[in-house]
């Protein structure tokens, strides 16, 4: 009898493992995770569970939407970082993950991976998850749904081939804004969309102290969430040590999202970015300074030529509804190799003359 119940016993459990969410599943820190010097360290705050992602027919993670997957237990976040990368700011922000030997979640958007693809790649050495925020952080509600579709296939192409390898079938709406058409069109790519549960609003800021009470106080309400932060702003960098310090000491656990799979780029996409990265390697040789001469929102993403520039579908629901503010940049027309902007002069054509065709590398994204 005794032998029987045990039988029982075996067989609910795998019916119950049967039954859990095909779509995440624990790993091992290992080949999809680089594991640090400091891992095991308990004074550092490290990553307590790695969370794989399956994004099969899309997923949508965090956030308020009503098919959202809320993967964290009370005490655990994810950080993330959109935007980027910027050298000045994004190079903080790796060595103070790496002092804590912790992981994060970087959104980049496609100018920005083209003006610093070596970043890219630094970024992904360093066992950070890539994912990506649209060719020029265009408000995807905003657009037509063919133009939406060519900004998220310029970034996927763009950053995975400045990565070197594809990136990670993750993305996030800039602004927190989508269309029910552009959900769908990531859930027909397999790309899964990851929301937020605490923003940092570094937008709305310069001051690094207000950025870290900001954090810890949504976190002290929620007890956890995907943290929002943008690797463009310096004062986010500058608060980002003390602020993981302060989630190792009360107590906070790093979870770290990786993708079950890469994701799959598109061949035209593909050859476009290839092109733009090989003439900018070319013009950085040439230029070092006017070769960095590209930052998110300045081009538009690599397509035909579209006749309707309506917007589709309807404003995305989610908790955080995002405004354009004086503190978070437009355009920036250089930045040199150490991050600081370069002012490019500009040229103009003579009254009665045509201007100059745009030569630029990244002119195919036009």
């Amino acid at each position: 009898m005794r032998h029987v119940s045990v039988y029982i016993l075996a067989v609910a459990s795998l019916l119950a493992l049967a039954s859990r969410d095909p779509v995440v599943a624990e790993i091992e820190p290992g080949a999809a995770v680089k594991a640090d010097a400091c891992d095991g360290d308990s004074t550092k705050l490290g990553v307590s569970r790695v969370v794989e992602i399956d994004t099969t027919g899309g997923v949508e993670v965090g956030g308020e939407g009503a098919s959202a997957k809320h993967l964290l237990n009370d005490g655990e976040v994810v950080l993330t970082f959109d935007d980027g990368p910027m050298k000045s700011v994004t190079r903080p922000i790796l060595k103070a993950l790496a002092d804590q030997c912790t992981k994060a979640t970087f959104f980049m958007v496609g100018q920005m991976a083209l003006a610093d693809p070596d970043l890219v790649k630094e970024v992904a050495a360093a066992g950070h998850t890539v994912g990506t925020h649209t060719w020029s952080h265009k408000n995807i509600h905003a657009i037509s749904l063919q133009k939406a579709q060519q900004e998220i296939e310029a970034a996927v192409s763009t950053v995975s081939k400045a990565k070197g390898t594809p990136v990670a079938p993750f993305f996030r709406f800039p602004y927190l804004n989508a269309t029910k058409q552009t959900e769908a069109y990531l859930k027909s790519r397999n790309i899964g969309a990851i929301w937020i549960d605490i923003d940092s609003k570094d937008y709305r800021t310069r001051s690094p102290k207000v950025v870290e009470q900001n954090i810890l106080s949504q976190l002290s309400r929620q007890k956890k969430g995907i943290i929002l932060m943008h690797d463009i702003h310096s004062w986010t960098a500058a608060q980002l040590a003390d602020l993981l310090k302060e989630l190792h000491d009360r107590n906070y656990k790093v979870v770290h999202f990786v993708p079950k799979t890469s994701v799959e780029t598109l061949a035209s996409y593909d050859a476009a970015a290839e092109k733009a990265l090989a003439a900018k390697a070319a013009a950085k040789a040439a230029n070092p300074i006017v070769s960095r001469s590209i930052v998110w929102p300045m081009a538009s993403a690599p397509g035909p030529e579209l006749a309707s520039t309506s917007p589709t579908g309807t404003r995305r629901k989610t908790g955080v509804h995002y405004r354009k503010v004086a503190t978070k940049p437009t355009i920036v027309d250089g930045v040199s190799d150490d991050g600081a902007p370069v002012k490019v002069p500009e040229t103009k054509a003579r009254k009665g003359t045509k201007a100059k065709q745009d030569t630029s590398p990244w002119s195919i994204f036009n």
